[in-house]
């Protein structure tokens, strides 16, 4: 069994990292809320299992982000740095394979009053690269800072 060593919690962290969790479940409700009264009223603004997945990416990903301004990560940060780099690379792969696909099938964005799955990839993509940029961010900001102390 591989054991990881992490770091260890103090107090305010873990209640930091508390209420980022509760702010994901209320996002996550609400959006779903809203999804299924679009639903209820006729819109159907994706097709098929595409909403419900862009609702939960969206609550990760904003997850995410509020765990990274909190400077709390679940590993290491230095094996975490990894991932957010995936995410970056992930990020800008998705939406220029989006964008290529969109412009050889030359197809709109909305087709059918729905929006097309080449699309959605180009939010997934500008969703994983706000991942991306808000460590990068957070990274240039603990680096000024620790200077100036």
């Amino acid at each position: 069994m591989i054991m990881i060593k992490t770091r260890n919690l103090d107090e305010l962290q873990l209640l930091k990292r508390g209420n980022v969790f509760k702010h994901g479940l209320s996002i996550l409700v609400g959006l779903l809320l809203v999804n299924a009264l679009l639903y209820s009223c006729g819109i159907d603004w994706a097709s098929g299992k595409w909403a419900e997945l862009t609702i939960i990416l969206f609550t990760v990903v904003f997850c995410n982000i509020e765990f990274i301004c909190y400077d709390i990560y679940p590993l290491t940060e230095r094996r975490q740095r990894f991932l957010f780099y995936f995410f970056g690379l992930f990020g800008t792969v998705s939406i220029a394979v989006c964008v290529y696909d969109l412009i050889n099938e030359q197809t709109g964005i909305i087709v059918d009053e729905k929006i097309v799955s080449s699309a959605l990839g180009i939010v997934y993509g500008v969703m994983f690269l706000a991942v991306f940029f808000t460590y990068i961010c957070r990274a240039q900001y603990k680096a000024r800072h620790e200077k100036d102390e």
